[in-house]
């Protein structure tokens, strides 16, 4: 018989988010006299982001259907909202849009391909409070992936 290894990090809250590399479990840990190996001594190290690119916010901005992302607040309405979101977790237009301005390059990279599954249904659109117009910005987004300038 043989024995599964348990997966890294298996307690942790939101374990998706969290990448492999980023967590240390110590085979023996102990403070104080205290054994606290195992579940409590799983340690999440920070991530830092160290490469920001602000080209793709800028390109947006100037798209007449992404002038307005600079006024979302990061409510979530239109992931709440949004059929494509429910289906495809990796979808969500509340953090693509976040990713966007702030110009987290790294997460632009492994997301960008996302932006094109919006379907283009409008609700997102219909529940912001903002009048960001978040399909406009998922088509302004689009664009501006694929330009090289």
């Amino acid at each position: 018989m043989t024995e599964e290894k348990d997966e890294k990090g298996k307690f942790i809250v939101e374990r998706k988010y969290v990448d492999d590399d980023r967590i240390i479990e110590p085979d023996k840990l102990e403070v104080g006299g205290i054994d606290i190996s195992g579940r409590w001594g799983t340690l999440v190290l920070p991530r830092t982001i160290e490469e920001f690119d602000t080209s793709i916010y800028e390109k947006v901005l100037r798209l007449p259907r992404g002038k307005n992302i600079g006024k979302c607040w990061q409510c979530g309405n239109c992931t709440a909202v949004c059929p494509v979101a429910h289906a495809h977790p990796e979808f969500n237009p509340r953090y693509l849009i976040h990713i966007v301005k702030m110009g987290y390059k790294a997460e632009i990279d492994r997301l960008k391909e996302f932006v094109y599954l919006c379907s283009g249904c409008g609700l997102c659109s219909a529940a912001c409070p903002k009048g960001v117009d978040p399909q406009g910005a998922m088509i302004a987004m689009s664009i501006a992936f694929k330009s090289k300038r």
